[in-house]
């Protein structure tokens, strides 16, 4: 089961301790104290399996040191009851691997403690136990300064006075006429709250750790009581009660108190399992939500596996060679699908689709652009080739204007009535296009054609990424679509049959066994009865054929549906 403990003390001067011992006796070392002359050995303790000193980015090298650092602490702090450093233990995991345990505290104290500008002493140990039938008790120990060391590089304040005024702001006296003043942490280190953040934020951490890894147990910072787990309390014993339970005494109130220590260690546990339950209940759920909904990437991998892998070995090394470089080339392809999902944060099948609108959208914007260019080029060259026509057909319309008669100049019309009329037509459009001298401005139309195909061209030009790009897109799409197919399909047979039995209905179809049982039944009746002998065969044969038209029409369409799946596959 997973185990929670982070608890916090204090290194006091007042309580006899000195940080210089602490430090030696968590980093198992030898330290000498210059304030007390002494020489801490620990050299000989077992268990330590990772010592390291984290300080923030300003603070100097020389106290990387553990034996600089914490002389420097107790030279810096003057007073006789001084209190010296922040001692936490806090507890590891068994279901952790030993580089996972100690990777884990080292991230934990730069995001909480180096962080916010403590300098850490962190030492994790290995918590081996004796007793075969205990657990181990891997932890980590750290050793934290009270005093700030501040970016000038000088220690710094521990506390500051905020002195208590009255209402005109005034400060307050005491009895012996001294102000009143509160003592406030300069750092805020000490402050309840911070330490149940940090209490939560381990809790997160390791909890983080364990959904990683596919680790069903959990840990919570929170009390059995905040967490609604009733305890029984025990009695109190008293002195007599502990003297002769010291001596092997059995008495009423021990014997009340052992059951339940013992009834509450098994509702803790009962707690626990459930709590594990749920916790392995949600993981197995989501990992089947996970498999039953793949994700865009896992639908692609699905599709180049089987177009990699799903290639019938070939006779020759041409061949061979040939299939080495397609699956180089998908390879490639794959990789680059992968590049550009993670490029433009594509996760889901809605995103692709999104940006597939998003491309659509750019393109004919585009292509529209390009069309009405193009129209107004066409309109140019409709205009140009009036012109031309109005050359051409000038000396035809000379010669019919020069007829008086009529009866000739209609006989004139009649024989030439397309090209007079196409001729008027063109004159009459070009009549509004005519300049203020009215001329006709082939140089500007001239000029305008070669600026239009300019743009178009461009346009043209920047339109080919964008179209590159969703072709690419639609492919991508395509290929997951296509591993989904392939994953309901295979999700949705429940025959049950294998391989081999499938390939064999393929080379003989099977008929229902009931089916074949009334077949045979008949078969038999009939050689009993051997006056209708012959109509019994023929209803036999008849249904034969009727049962073989059924499975061969049944295996064509799957054969069609295979055939067309493989071609998609391949692509």
């Amino acid at each position: 089961m997973a185990l929670y403990h982070f608890s916090v003390k204090q290194v006091s001067r007042g309580k006899g301790q000195t940080v210089v011992n602490s430090a030696a006796y968590i980093s198992g070392q030898k330290l000498y104290n210059d304030y007390y002359g002494q020489t801490h050995d620990y050299t000989k303790k077992s268990g330590v399996v990772f010592a390291e000193i984290l300080t923030p980015e300003y603070v100097p090298e020389r106290l990387t040191d553990r034996e600089t650092l914490w002389n420097e602490v107790e030279k810096v702090e003057k007073s006789k009851r001084a209190q010296l450093a922040y001692s936490f233990d806090i507890a590891l995991q068994n279901e952790l691997t030993l580089d996972e345990n100690i990777e884990l505290a080292r991230a934990f104290c730069r995001e909480q403690f180096v962080a916010r500008g403590m300098i850490v002493d962190l030492a994790v140990h290995e918590g081996k136990s004796k007793n075969e039938d205990e657990p181990d008790n891997p932890h980590f120990h750290v050793l934290a300064p009270i005093r700030p060391f501040t970016e000038k590089g000088s220690w710094g304040n521990k506390q500051k006075r905020e002195y208590v005024l009255d209402e005109d702001g005034n400060r307050i006296k005491d009895a012996k006429g001294k102000d009143i003043f509160n003592a406030v942490s300069t750092t805020g280190w000490n402050d309840p709250e911070l330490l149940k953040e940090w209490r939560r934020a381990w809790t997160e951490k390791v909890n983080e750790k364990f959904r990683e890894c596919h680790i069903a147990a959990r840990i919570d910072h929170r009390s059995y009581k905040e967490q609604g787990i009733d305890l029984i309390p025990t009695i109190h014993e008293g002195y007599e009660v502990r003297a002769m339970e010291k001596k092997g005494i059995k008495t009423i109130i021990g014997e009340l108190n052992r059951a339940i220590r013992q009834f509450n260690q098994m509702f803790i546990s009962l707690k626990e399992s459930i709590q594990w339950m749920k916790t392995a209940y949600e993981e197995m759920k989501s990992e089947l939500d996970r498999r039953q909904n793949p994700t865009l990437l896992e639908s692609l991998q699905d599709y180049y596996d089987k177009k990699t892998q799903g290639r019938p070995p070939l006779p020759n090394f041409y061949a061979e060679m040939k299939r080495k470089g397609k699956n180089l080339s998908n390879l490639q392809e794959f990789a680059k699908s992968i590049s550009y999902l993670q490029t433009h944060q594509i996760e889901t099948m809605d995103d692709l689709q999104e940006r597939i609108d998003e491309l659509n959208g750019v393109v004919s914007v585009s292509k529209k652009e390009i069309s009405e260019k193009r129209e107004q080029l066409k309109k140019l060259e409709n205009l140009e080739k009036m012109v031309e026509v109005i050359k051409t057909n000038q000396p035809l319309i000379d010669e019919y204007n020069h007829f008086y008669f009529q009866k000739r100049r209609e006989k004139y019309y009649q024989q030439h009535k397309k090209e007079i009329n196409y001729y008027r037509k063109c004159e009459r459009e070009l009549k509004q296009h005519l300049d203020k001298n009215g001329k006709v401005p082939t140089a500007r139309w001239k000029r305008e054609k070669e600026e239009l195909q300019a743009v178009i061209e461009e346009l043209k030009a920047d339109n080919q990424p964008y179209q590159e790009e969703l072709a690419f897109v639609k492919k991508v799409q395509s290929c997951a679509d296509i591993a989904r197919r392939d994953r309901e399909m295979a999700e949705a047979d429940t025959s049950g049959r294998s391989e081999e039995k499938k390939e064999k209905q393929t080379k003989f179809p099977a008929f229902h066994a009931v089916q074949t049982e009334d077949i045979f039944e008949e078969n038999g009746k009939a050689e009993q009865q051997p006056e209708q002998k012959s109509e019994k065969k023929t209803s036999l044969l008849r249904k034969l054929d009727e049962k073989k038209k059924e499975c061969a029409e049944r295996d064509a369409k799957q054969q069609v549906v295979k055939k067309k799946r493989n071609h998609e596959m391949n692509l």
